[in-house]
């Protein structure tokens, strides 16, 4: 059993669900990917901000990685995000939506919801530019 004040207990105590807590402790696709095809970088207005990597094998998504700066709902939600597109094509990638990010993640507090909107913000973004 966890102790008490474990920053994992505390997360989940946040309103983090258990898989937002394991993609945390895992660190789930963090880091770079040399010679990607996308990078993009997006900064959300409260400063935060998020780098994608994507490799492609024509237009489909074979591998995907994040950096980035901000909170730890980003990191959990980049995190997930980078994993769910990871063997999707292009068209299917931009079409993952908030609710989505959402589900995969069995829920996140309410008041790190805009961490999605920036993760799906940058995602398109890096998609748009590579299209």
């Amino acid at each position: 059993m966890m102790e008490k004040n474990n920053p994992l207990v505390l997360l989940n105590n946040a309103g983090y669900s258990e898989k937002a807590v394991r993609l945390l402790d895992q660190q789930l696709n963090f880091g770079t990917i040399e010679q990607s095809d996308i990078t993009v970088q997006h900064q959300s207005d409260c400063g935060d901000t998020l780098i994608l990597y994507i490799k492609c094998d024509k237009l489909r998504i074979i591998d995907a990685k994040y950096e980035y700066i901000g909170c730890r709902g980003l990191e959990a939600v980049a995190s997930a995000v980078t994993e769910m597109i990871k063997g999707k094509t292009m068209l299917e990638a931009s079409q993952i939506d908030f609710q989505d990010v959402l589900t995969f993640l069995e829920g996140i507090p309410p008041s790190k919801y805009e961490c999605i909107h920036l993760a799906l913000n940058t995602l398109r973004k890096g998609i748009k530019a590579f299209l």
